[in-house]
């Protein structure tokens, strides 16, 4: 099986607001509604990626992460996995593609930084089934 890869959002919109940069500056700093409400955007924007018909749900999976910051600045690579690994980690629990995001099924991931692309910033999430 080859691995499943998911494109995930690195900044939430919000129709009226301001956007929500994931990462755990904004995460620690925003209202409980402004991120219940980014996580529903993230999940939904997620959940609708298609992934191969498998036999799901996994024991024991593998992540690991690609960023594609939109400029050169330097950042805390651990600021943005944070966030988004705990997002994602409920969506891959809602899709049944895992039982459960405790430290028996997902190993510790990796977040690896790419080059810039400020066309389409993004974070690419490679899901690796471990025998």
């Amino acid at each position: 099986m080859s691995d499943l890869i998911f494109t995930l959002p690195i900044e939430i919109k919000f129709p009226k607001q301001k956007s929500f940069v994931l990462n755990l500056n904004q995460y620690r700093r925003r209202h409980y509604r402004v991120l219940n409400n980014a996580k529903i955007i993230f999940t939904d924007i997620v959940i609708k990626q298609e992934v191969p018909k498998y036999n799901y749900p996994f024991d024991k999976i593998h992540i690991t992460y690609k960023y594609y910051p939109k400029t050169k600045a330097l950042y805390d690579s651990m600021n943005i996995a944070a966030v988004v690994d705990k997002f994602f980690m409920d969506v891959l629990v809602k899709k049944k593609i895992i039982k459960d995001d405790n430290y028996k099924i997902v190993e510790f991931p990796n977040f690896i930084p790419m080059p810039c692309d400020k066309n389409n910033p993004r974070i690419e999430a490679y899901i690796k089934k471990i025998n």
